[in-house]
């Protein structure tokens, strides 16, 4: 039974190693060095010479520690954390100049960091640095992260960040059960592009949230700064999380990066609509703390209909940007929005498009 399991796992791992071995091989391509077949036939002369080490290696382990059930254990364990270590130290040293979703995630932020005013989301702000940075010819001076740079700090082995996953970034109608005046909104307010931007709570998927709001339900306790603090982040954490996009069924990989930073945009603009603890606390001293239940309520569960204003601002804004974040990406190293680029969204609709 352990040798079935052993070479069953051993099957798998080779398979593993066979389908990812490629991408790895063509990220050591420089431009200089084209020649794939040099470096496959290199990277396979290693493999053997590895090997080959390998049995050596435990030729004279063996003679050293002896055949001890221990012995044999505590070293094989040794051999795997270390191995483990040489594959993640390999692994962040890989270089893809393609995008998915948790690259272009981290990538969108880091352009609205230096694009947007973080203290003004008025759509203004990026207008002027638009018409600036085009002007000047300066989008080189958008330090945006290369892949180089995301490469070092992308996640491997963990799951990407709760918002860099495409299931939290894409969505239907149906998840925060949009009705019919809203969707005829959303079309008027997008009635040029092939995606949609919604906000509501997720009633399709529940899901088990770790994050509380703070119990608000004891009449007659006033809250301290600290719990006040507390709201106010979770929530921006639930205005950032509520919010997804609805693709149009004929929607590209561009119109996937368009709706991408289109959603970052709104996230930001949603976040910095929450009231600050000294609006809350003025609420709850001079309104009281049924008054102050009722704001955090109405925040809580704001809907498409209630951020009519910040959605059109968004969609105007990330318009304006979108050009130059494109010419950014050239410039910076990745490759523009291809055929197959982010896999397959599934998850799209349908509806009239004015050309």
């Amino acid at each position: 039974v352990l040798a079935t399991m052993a070479n069953s796992l051993k099957q798998m791992s080779m398979l593993t190693s066979t389908s990812t071995r490629n991408a790895l091989y063509n990220s050591f391509r420089d431009g200089t060095r084209e020649n794939l077949g040099d470096i496959t036939a290199k990277g396979e002369a290693q493999v053997a010479i590895v090997d080959l080490f390998g049995i050596i290696s435990g030729v004279c382990l063996s003679k050293l520690i002896g055949t001890s059930v221990r012995s044999v254990i505590l070293i094989w364990i040794l051999l795997q954390v270390f191995e483990v270590s040489c594959v993640y130290k390999q692994l962040i040293h890989v270089v893809f100049r393609m995008l998915n979703f948790e690259r272009l995630s981290m990538v969108t932020n880091s352009f609205l960091d230096i694009v947007m005013d973080s203290n003004n989301g008025d759509s203004r702000v990026v207008g002027r640095t638009y018409r600036d940075l085009l002007r000047n010819g300066s989008a080189k001076d958008i330090g945006v992260p290369t892949p180089e740079m995301v490469a070092e700090d992308e996640r491997i082995f963990l799951p990407p960040n709760h918002l860099s996953r495409r299931g939290r970034s894409f969505g239907s109608f149906g998840r925060a059960k949009l009705s019919p005046d809203e969707l005829q909104s959303l079309i008027g307010i997008f009635k040029r592009q092939k995606f949609l931007l919604v906000v509501g709570q997720d009633v399709k998927n529940t899901r088990v949230r770790w994050n509380h709001i703070v119990d608000l339900t004891k009449k007659g306790e006033a809250l301290c700064d600290d719990q006040l603090e507390a709201v106010v982040e979770q929530l921006r954490s639930n205005a950032e999380e509520n919010c997804h996009i609805v693709l149009h069924v004929n929607a590209n990989n561009k119109d996937i990066v368009k709706s991408t930073l289109a959603l970052a945009v709104l996230r930001r603009k949603l976040s910095q609509s929450i009231p600050t603890v000294e609006e809350l606390n003025n609420i709850q001293e001079s309104q009281g703390g049924d008054s102050l239940r009722k704001v955090v309520d109405s925040y809580r569960h704001r809907r498409t209909a209630d951020c009519t204003d910040l959605i059109e601002a968004t969609c105007k804004q990330s318009h304006d940007a979108f050009s130059l974040f494109l010419k950014v990406l050239s410039v910076r190293g990745w490759t523009t929005p291809a055929m197959g680029m982010f896999g397959r969204v599934s998850m799209r609709a349908e509806w009239p498009i004015q050309k």
